[in-house]
């Protein structure tokens, strides 16, 4: 169930690493593409939150859940950004990024040491 929210996850940050490039160059990203992307990383959170609630394991991964949780608060305001054609603050989306990539890093060490 991990691997699963790991593999969905990974996928929603190579679609950001695609979409922050847009962001850099203050252009919007593709909606089609940031859909695609919330919905990745939403069902990998949905899924880590599932595991956390059912599993019998020590490690139940709420650290990871609340890094992504976060990143998910910062993805809603970029899209809410996206959606009504306001400059999208690069800023929050590099933070916004960041706090992803850091919660894989966080799921990643967990899973693999």
């Amino acid at each position: 169930m991990v691997l699963t929210a790991i593999i969905l996850i990974s996928l929603a940050v190579i679609l950001g690493l695609y979409m922050i490039k847009f962001v850099l160059q203050k252009k919007n990203p593709p909606k089609g593409v940031a859909i695609v992307h919330g919905t990745l990383a939403a069902l990998g959170i949905l899924i880590l939150l599932i595991y956390a609630l059912t599993t019998s394991e020590h490690h139940k991964h709420w650290d990871s859940f609340a890094i992504f949780f976060t990143a998910a608060i910062g993805g809603i305001y970029l899209f809410s950004k996206d959606i009504r054609h306001k400059n999208i603050p690069v800023w929050v989306a590099v933070v916004h990024g960041a706090i992803g990539l850091t919660g894989l890093g966080w799921i990643l060490y967990h899973v693999t040491g």
